[in-house]
C-alpha cells in the first residue's frame, strides 16, 4: 500500500516541498528559481549580456560552467555545488531524515516515511537545460548519499524531458485521435496523436505556450476568483487554438495539470492551478461540458497530476520515484 496515493492517484500529502532539512523547508532550500536569482546576483562576473532572460539563464549556465576563464568558470561551479549540495540534502533526508526533520513533518506518519525507505530509484526529471549542472548535481547526490551510507538508492538524471509529460501521456491513448496537454508552471506543452490500431500515424509534438495568470499569492480570495476566471479562460482558449492548429476531428483529450487531481477536482490549496477550484468542484467535468458546447460536439477531458503523468514514463520500474525539478518539487510514484 502506497500511503501517498488514494485509488492509484497522488494525494497532497506527498509533497516534498513541505519536507524540512532540519529546519529549513525542501522549498526553500532548492528548486531552480533560487538557481535562477543566485546565477543573476553574479550575472555581471559571469558575464552575461543584458539580453540574456531569467528563463534562458540556466541553459546560458552551461557555457559559464565551461567558460575559458579560470575565474568565471570557478564561480559557476561553486554556484552548481552548493545547489548540488542542497537538492543531495533534500534526497538524503526522505531516505534517512533526523529526528528533527521527521518532528517538522508531523502529517507524515511512520508509514509515510517507511515508504521512501523503501524507495530504489529516483527519476529527476523537468526544465534543467544545463547538461554540466546536471552532472554536478548527480555526482553531489552519490557524494551525500556515501556519506550517509545509503547504499540501496539509484539515481537517474532524464535529459530533454520538457515533453515527457505529454509523452506519458501518449502511452494512454488507444486507436483514434488525441491532443494531449501538460499545463505547467511555466509553459503548455501540447502533442497531437493519431493511432490506427497499434500503430501511431501522428505523433505531433507542437511549439509550447508560455502559461498564464498563475499568480496565487498574497491576494485575498475575491483577487482569486477574477484570476480564476480568465485562468480558466486561458485554458479554454488553449485547447480550442490547439484543435483548429491540427484540425483536430477527435473527441478525447488528456491533459496533465500542476496540481493534485482527485477524480476531476483540483486541490485548491497548492500553487497557481489551485484557483481552479474556485471555477467548479469538478473541474474536468466542467471543462469537458464548457469544450462540448462550444464546439457543438461530445468532448471528454481526463486531468491527470503532471508529474504521475510523467511518471507514466517508467512504467513497472518497481519501488521508483518520479521528482520533477520545476518551479518547485512535484513528485510521483510508479505504478
Amino acid at each position: 500500500m502506497n500511503p501517498f496515493k488514494s485509488d492509484g492517484q497522488m494525494l497532497p500529502i506527498a509533497s516534498i516541498n513541505s519536507v524540512y532539512v532540519e529546519d529549513v523547508l525542501a522549498s526553500d532550500l532548492f528548486r531552480p528559481e533560487l538557481i535562477v536569482n543566485e546565477i543573476e546576483k553574479n550575472r555581471d562576473f559571469l558575464g552575461f549580456s543584458s539580453d540574456i532572460r531569467n528563463d534562458n539563464i540556466l541553459f546560458e549556465f552551461n557555457f559559464a560552467l565551461s567558460n575559458q576563464s579560470i575565474d568565471i568558470k570557478n564561480k559557476a561551479y561553486e554556484i552548481a555545488v552548493s545547489f548540488g549540495e542542497k537538492l543531495a540534502r533534500v534526497i538524503s533526508t526522505l531516505k534517512d531524515p533526523s529526528d528533527k526533520s521527521i518532528l517538522n513533518r508531523p502529517s507524515w506518519e511512520q508509514l509515510h516515511w517507511d515508504y521512501w525507505k523503501g524507495v530504489k530509484k529516483i527519476y529527476f526529471v523537468g526544465g534543467l537545460t544545463s547538461p554540466i549542472l546536471i552532472s554536478i548535481f548527480y555526482n553531489q547526490i552519490k557524494k551525500e548519499l556515501k556519506k550517509r551510507k545509503i547504499k540501496d538508492l539509484k539515481i537517474s538524471f532524464i535529459e530533454g524531458s520538457v515533453d515527457l509529460g505529454t509523452k506519458g501521456l501518449s502511452s494512454l491513448v488507444g486507436n483514434g485521435e488525441y491532443l494531449l496537454f501538460d499545463f505547467g508552471q511555466t509553459n503548455v506543452k501540447r502533442r497531437h496523436i493519431l493511432k490506427k490500431g497499434n500503430d501511431i500515424v501522428i505523433d505531433s509534438v507542437l511549439l509550447p505556450v508560455k502559461s498564464n495568470f498563475l499568480f496565487h499569492k498574497h491576494i485575498n480570495e475575491e483577487e482569486l476568483r477574477t484570476i480564476a476566471k480568465e485562468l480558466d479562460n486561458f485554458i479554454i482558449n488553449t485547447i480550442i487554438d490547439t484543435m483548429n492548429i491540427v484540425n483536430y476531428n477527435g473527441n478525447k483529450i488528456l491533459v496533465g495539470i500542476a496540481n493534485y487531481v482527485n477524480d476531476g477536482k483540483i486541490y485548491k490549496d497548492r500553487g497557481g492551478y489551485g484557483k481552479l477550484a474556485f471555477i467548479k468542484g469538478n473541474y474536468e467535468a466542467y471543462l469537458s461540458n464548457q469544450i462540448s458546447q462550444l464546439l457543438n460536439r461530445e468532448i471528454t477531458i481526463k486531468l491527470y497530476h503532471d508529474t504521475s503523468a510523467m511518471a507514466l514514463n517508467f512504467k513497472n520500474r518497481k519501488r521508483s520515484a518520479v521528482i520533477s525539478l520545476g518551479t518547485a518539487f512535484g513528485i510521483a510514484f510508479v505504478e
